[in-house]
């Protein structure tokens, strides 16, 4: 009986999550970002169907990337596609200076859901670090 109870209330209320994954190129000094969203939550947040137009703009505004000396770097949309009930959208950024010590915020969906998470696994050469972001939280530093 409580199983059943558990199950139902899983139901009920959805996990709300987005996962990033982010890697330099340190040859060609490019930020890759892909970012991995369900489609019934962007479609929400868009309030329609996920369009390249439509997604590329809000994921732009929901994404920042900062450089060491304070200036925003300008993230170009590099397509979408979809996985089933899965959503990937890609972001790209000229960092000639490397990844490490860039400023990253990734603040998708939590307009819509108070217990949004939003994960970022970044890979800068060998190295790899996981960063979170709940609602509220400001910019991380890439280590």
């Amino acid at each position: 009986m409580r199983a059943a109870v558990l199950l139902i209330a899983l139901a009920a209320h959805p996990l709300h999550t987005t996962l990033t994954e982010l890697s330099y190129d340190d040859g060609g000094g490019i930020v890759h970002l892909s970012v991995r969203a369900f489609g019934d939550d962007l479609r929400a947040a868009l309030g329609g169907d996920v369009t390249d137009s439509a997604a590329s703009g809000y994921l732009r505004s929901k994404v920042t990337l900062v450089d060491r000396a304070g200036r925003p770097v300008p993230l170009a949309w590099c397509g979408l596609r979809r996985t089933g009930d899965v959503v990937w959208l890609c972001l790209r950024a000229a960092a000639p200076d490397g990844a490490r010590g860039l400023q990253l915020h990734v603040g998708l969906l939590f307009e819509r859901y108070a217990d949004q998470i939003n994960i970022v696994q970044a890979t800068d050469g060998g190295r790899r670090s996981t960063l979170l972001f709940t609602r509220g939280d400001q910019p991380r530093s890439l280590p």
